[in-house]
């Protein structure tokens, strides 16, 4: 009794509290001015603060006369809608850190964004079968493929955190750059999110140790975005490659693919053989023909 009074108390701080760090990692985003770079992270931070905001307040409604069971269906429906569109969101996120990280390779970064908009088309139709086919999940579809769902942008999260961690400076990048930042705190919350998802489906109680984990977590990710805002960013290097370099041949053949190049038509080589030849038989004939007049 005394542990489940424990975790309703940690619980409870933790919902109150995200929106706080929240509103704090929002308003140095924009402290920062990276609203007009980064529109889809703006987008999201602004969402997070007011979803944050309205969970916490459905969550403690009982403080202001609201059944608890009342309270806990309409936070219940709310988180799940909060839920999906937040993965939403996320999916533009990763998409817009992705072309500014590869910015420098035009070519490679639009090959990049078609895989990853394929690889998220088909993760959704894979999430939507994985949730419906099984017979335990018929009463909650929504949810299984929410967290299914989830787990697919979680992958991409961490995909994108490796891709940052491995050729951060080979980018001209490095890591106090808010990119590299943005990266890392979505690798916080991609990590709670594979360790929550497991109990999400079966679990009864808000007031669990899942929970607990997901909130502290989630309070590191914001943290840490608000630390990266904070901070001043390191001036991005050029990227200088070589002409014999691999990776400029596979930009260049990037580049090619999917434009139309412009055409010349080629005729074949005997035609202009016939051609060159009959005019040289006219000119000769027409130069006989103007001897043999000037000669009579």
């Amino acid at each position: 009794m005394q542990v489940a009074s424990n975790l309703r108390s940690v619980v409870n701080a933790l919902t109150t509290a995200e929106p706080l760090f929240a509103l704090l990692g929002t308003c140095l985003f924009f402290r920062a001015k990276e609203g007009v770079r980064f529109p889809a992270l703006r987008n999201f931070l602004v969402f997070r603060t007011l979803s944050a905001t309205v969970l916490a307040l459905v969550y403690n409604s009982s403080r202001f006369g609201v059944d608890r069971r009342t309270g806990y269906v309409a936070y219940f429906n709310a988180y799940w809608v909060c839920y999906i569109a937040s993965a939403i969101l996320i999916f533009f996120v990763i998409q817009e850190m992705y072309r500014h990280v590869m910015s420098p390779l035009p070519g490679i970064s639009r090959l990049g964004l078609l895989a990853f908009r394929w690889a998220a088309t088909i993760s959704m139709i894979v999430a939507v079968a994985s949730a419906v086919l099984p017979a335990g999940f018929k009463e909650r579809v929504i949810i299984a493929a929410s967290i299914e769902f989830m787990r697919c942008i979680s992958i991409m999260e961490l995909s994108l955190l490796v891709l940052l961690a491995f050729s951060v400076h080979s980018l001209g990048l490095s890591f106090r750059s808010r990119a590299f930042g943005v990266g890392l705190g979505f690798g916080f919350t991609a990590f709670m999110d594979f360790v929550t998802s497991a109990f999400a489906i079966n679990g009864k109680t808000m007031n669990s140790y899942a929970n607990v984990i997901a909130g502290v977590v989630t309070t590191v990710g914001l943290l840490t975005w608000s630390a990266y805002f904070l901070l001043p960013e390191d001036e991005r290097k050029p990227l200088t490659l070589p002409m014999s370099s691999p990776l400029m041949r596979w930009n260049e053949i990037a580049m090619a693919l999917g434009h139309a190049s412009p055409q010349v038509a080629v005729v074949p080589a005997s035609q202009f053989f016939l051609q060159d030849v009959e005019s040289v038989v006219d000119k000769m004939l027409t130069k006989n023909a103007m001897n043999t007049a000037s000669e009579g």
